[in-house]
């Protein structure tokens, strides 16, 4: 069957926020605490079971990317907090063309920030 988090329409380039169960599993009784991923989609890969999508965020000063595969039962909800989150100011309601945004890797920790800093 299909998970939830694939009825949420998004494209490369919006700022998404992902609702990931905490370590311990699935199964685990205990852990019904959920971790809050935030990040800008720089890309998606299609492998089937093994569809994910890379995130990136930067926390604390520091660059931060992760793969979070969409089939795992550990993701919960996806939400999109922005569309177009890489085009801001000028270019604001274009669309994207590029399919992989690995460009921004380079860019400045305040251009790719979707976290809001800590105090």
């Amino acid at each position: 069957s299909k998970p939830a988090v694939w009825d949420v329409p998004f494209k490369v380039g919006d700022a998404v926020e992902l609702e990931v169960l905490d370590e311990g599993g699935v199964d685990n009784p205990l852990n019904k605490k959920y971790d809050v991923i935030r990040g800008v989609v720089l890309g998606r890969e299609n492998k089937r079971l093994d569809t994910g999508i890379y995130l990136k965020d930067v926390l604390y000063g520091d660059h931060v990317e992760r793969k979070v595969k969409l089939h795992s039962p550990m993701v919960k909800t996806l939400k999109v907090l922005e569309d177009g989150f890489v085009n801001r100011g000028k270019k604001k309601g274009r669309r994207i063309k590029r399919a992989k945004l690995y460009y921004l890797r380079d860019r400045k920790p305040e251009e790719t920030r979707v976290t809001k800093p800590q105090k």
